[in-house]
């Protein structure tokens, strides 16, 4: 029944998605992604129009103020189409096949993305962000187009639907693809691709040239993986510039924590303010281990600054994560977040004025617009101490003061929405994320966190047939069947806390996983996986995800998982599985910008990689061995432990010298399944790996 209190309100009304609420009581007559939408399409002979967007999107919420919320263009819409609007972060599926449209149209992609399509749910036309009118008159000859030259119309949707089809696709044929002659061969591919990146790097503020300026931890993680894999400084110095201007930036918030989803400009300066969970997770991997390799004390505050601030503004009650924070508050974006000079003066002492507008550069470089400045540090808190004449003690205690002061201030002006809804995908990568923060720094409300959000995964996020859901939300509990992308990184996921913990449940856990992925998205003729499972037909393709990202693709992230659990449990045919997979790939890429995780598993099979199994009948000693263990970041290993007759890996089991005392703490290396007699103590290990970080 129509909710009285609004002028309008559509299908979308019932909808736990905040996106969709957003749009519930506009007067375009909104439908969710069901097929009752489609059917209706067909008997009434209309196009659909197709909104996909999510609820922290500044320019979606630009849209519907200009378009959906003006009658005279909802009317023209409701005349002639079918509307369905989509929250992309609910049904990720149905976003990668309308984007993927859209950039062979148009060659660019982004949010909100437009379609039109037919019943069927072909697109023929698409774009991004439009202005009223000019969108109003491309519907009408859409529209005339398709009363005058349907065969046309018709052509061209199933060229496109081809070319969706085909796009990001690859094959990884039956056969065995590892040989010795391909180590050198793909170690000057990856060397070359490395070199070509290098020559768009922002060698002053981080990562590459021009703007908008993406965080990418999946292009700094492969930075680090590989500048210590290859001892490559050029590699280790652009990541530690790249974190340093990122924890500096107006990107970064520095009163609470937390990254902003992207800066507009190339100096990390001026945010686009949304703070997205999946940003928040991975980078607290990129700190952390950016922490272990550098010591830099400035890594080690931002990345439990980011624990805080995830656990404080996303945590459910029932162990997941919620989805984003808006960029808007009050119709205006960034306004929670901005401060005059006259509101900082009001607020702080004239000394702590001083240090502050020092500090920031308040009206100087951090001014923004509207009198109002973004957060910025631009010199290191050495320099900004000598500055002001303070030692580096005092500085770092007064600033923490007065930000102290303002984030109090700040607490009370209208908050930004909270997309509440609970992605299993991105819930996991927030459980990988808080099992490396514990690994580092041993907090152990991070490892408490990370398992109270992976057991409400494998608890509570379930099918009958023991797969994933895709979502939670309270109002209305499990839906949507889950995507390659949840099976991937709650595998993940799996794998980084038993590294943490040494629990051989979250082993057990991610094979059987691996097995589900198995049936419900392996194709056994391509050798890689589908992004959607075998009993979803919905879409008018199906697509696979290839292509690294903010979030690396979930097939790069499954050739990874294949690779280790083959190690875990000696099952080679699962390697080979990857290595097909990662060759495929590999000769598809273009750039490593767009393969980084592609990058790390090749490193994995191009560098020396080990196996590290710690035995000890004592768990304290166990876990000390391994926090010792952890103050080095190496990426080229894989951990395991336990007692003496319960650790897991099957090539430990089966392949290690057997210890004629069995007793005592014991460290075995080894390398494809063949492992050096145990060492006794971590400086005999650190020597045998050769760090020297």
């Amino acid at each position: 029944m129509p909710d009285s209190t609004y002028k309008y309100t559509n299908d979308l009304a019932g909808s736990s998605s905040p996106y969709l609420k957003q749009h519930a009581h506009n007067p375009v007559d909104w439908m969710p992604w069901c097929k009752e939408a489609f059917d209706k399409a067909e008997t009434e002979n209309k196009l659909l129009f197709i909104s996909i967007g999510y609820s922290a999107c500044h320019w979606c919420h630009v849209m519907e103020y200009e378009t959906f919320e003006n009658k005279e263009a909802a009317a023209f819409i409701n005349e002639h189409f079918i509307s369905i609007k989509v929250d992309r972060e609910e049904r990720p599926d149905v976003d990668a096949v309308y984007m993927h449209a859209v950039q062979i149209m148009t060659g660019r992609g982004g949010w909100p993305l437009n379609c039109i399509a037919l019943p069927d749910g072909r697109p023929i036309f698409g774009g991004t962000y439009f202005r009223t009118q000019p969108f109003l008159k491309r519907l009408q000859s859409i529209i005339t187009l398709k009363s005058t030259d349907p065969e046309k119309v018709e052509e061209y949707a199933s060229n496109l639907a081809q070319g969706v089809a085909e796009s990001d696709l690859i094959s990884a044929p039956q056969g065995d693809p590892w040989h010795s002659s391909n180590k050198s061969t793909l170690k000057e591919s990856l060397n070359s691709r490395v070199d070509e990146w290098k020559t768009i790097w922002d060698r002053k503020m981080g990562l590459t040239t021009g703007t908008p300026k993406f965080p990418l931890p999946t292009n700094i993680d492969f930075a680090l993986h590989y500048g210590l894999a290859r001892n490559d400084q050029d590699s280790l110095s652009q990541v530690r510039i790249t974190l340093q201007s990122m924890a500096r930036g107006g990107i970064y918030d520095h009163l609470s924590g937390g990254f902003a989803r992207y800066s507009i400009d190339d100096e990390w300066k001026v945010p686009h303010f949304e703070k997205m969970l999946y940003d928040n997770a991975q980078l607290l991997t990129t700190f952390s281990h950016a922490y272990s390799t550098f010591k830099d004390p400035t890594f080690k505050n931002v990345a439990l600054s980011t624990a805080d601030f995830i656990y404080t503004e996303f945590c459910d009650p029932l162990g997941g994560f919620r989805s984003s924070l808006d960029a808007d508050s009050e119709g205006v974006e960034g306004k929670y977040y901005v401060w005059s000079k006259a509101e900082l003066q009001e607020i702080l002492t004239p000394d702590e004025c001083s240090i502050a507008f020092t500090t920031y550069e308040i009206d100087g470089k951090s001014y923004w617009e509207h009198g109002n400045n973004v957060l910025m540090k631009w010199q290191s808190d050495s320099v900004l101490a000598y500055d002001l004449g303070l030692s580096l003690k005092d500085y770092t205690k007064a600033i923490a003061a007065i930000n102290s002061k303002l984030f109090e201030q700040r607490s009370s002006r209208i908050k930004p929405g909270l997309d509440d809804k609970v992605l299993t995908s991105w819930t996991a990568l927030t459980v990988s994320g808080l099992a490396t923060t514990y690994r580092v720094f041993q907090k152990p409300q991070h490892l408490a966190q990370a398992q109270n959000a992976l057991n409400f995964i494998l608890e509570k996020c379930r099918l009958e047939d023991c797969g994933l859901y895709h979502k939670y939300h309270p109002e209305t509990g499990h839906s949507i069947p889950g995507f390659l992308e949840d099976y991937a990184f709650t595998i993940k996921a799996c794998l980084d806390l038993y590294e943490a913990t040494f629990d051989e449940r979250y082993l057990t856990e991610a094979r059987d996983l691996l097995n589900i992925s198995f049936d419900k998205f392996y194709d056994p003729r391509l050798g890689t996986f589908w992004f959607t499972a075998s009993d979803e037909k919905e879409l008018f393709v199906r697509k696979q995800e290839n292509h690294d990202s903010v979030i690396p693709s979930s097939n790069s992230t499954m050739a990874i998982n294949l690779f280790k659990l083959g190690r875990y449990f000696a099952r080679p045919e699962w390697v080979e599985r990857s290595d097909r997979m990662l060759f495929a790939a590999w000769a598809d890429s273009h750039n490593i910008v767009t393969s980084s995780n592609w990058g790390i598993a090749l490193l994995y099979r191009t560098q020396p990689f080990n196996e590290i199994a710690i035995t000890s009948n004592s768990p304290s000693e166990l876990a000390s061995a391994r926090f010792e263990l952890d103050l080095n970041y190496n990426p080229q290993t894989l951990l395991a432990g336990g007692g003496h007759k319960t650790v897991v890996p099957k090539w430990l089991q089966v392949k290690a010298p057997q210890s004629p005392t069995k007793k005592g703490l014991q460290f075995f290396v080894c390398n494809e399944g063949a492992c050096k007699l145990p060492f006794q103590t971590i400086e005999e290990v650190r020597k045998q790996l050769n760090l020297k970080h």
